[in-house]
């Protein structure tokens, strides 16, 4: 995420709860945050606004965008079950092996345990996904 991304979110934050952080605070923020997609963090901002009273502190704030990212993760593997993937094997694999090859996968996400092989995967299938999200996006607009 990019400082303007960072930035821009905090002050969303700030002006939901009427508290403003200083350049300090924001520095700090930002090193533990920099490295969360964008995606997540607006997401647990989103999230964590609607349930929290009081500003939540940098810890809360993390495991939200934590949270948005093991759902992302899981939307990817229903999206590599929707595709096939799942189903590959020496030959292709039953409807009920496939399903259990996705929960597994899911659990691993869950766990924050994923194996190396599916990391590179998922690596490709976010790539494709992302691209098959433009595409959609386009046939919407195009619709309109």
């Amino acid at each position: 995420m990019t400082q303007l991304e960072f930035i821009s979110g905090m002050k969303r934050l700030s002006s939901y709860y009427f508290k403003e952080l200083t350049n300090d605070q924001l520095e700090a923020w930002y090193e533990m945050f920099k490295e969360v997609r964008v995606e997540d963090f607006n997401k647990a901002i989103k999230l964590i606004s609607k349930e929290n009273e009081y500003m939540p502190t940098a810890q809360m704030l993390y495991k939200k965008c934590s949270q948005a990212y093991k759902e992302f993760l899981i939307e990817i593997a229903k999206y590599m079950m929707e595709d096939g993937y799942f189903y590959l094997g020496v030959q292709r694999l039953d409807e009920t092996q496939a399903k259990r090859n996705l929960d597994k996968t899911i659990d691993w996400i869950e766990d924050s345990g994923m194996p190396g092989f599916l990391k590179d995967d998922f690596e490709y299938y976010i790539k494709k996904y992302k691209r098959h999200q433009l595409d959609n996006n386009e046939r919407l607009k195009l619709q309109c």
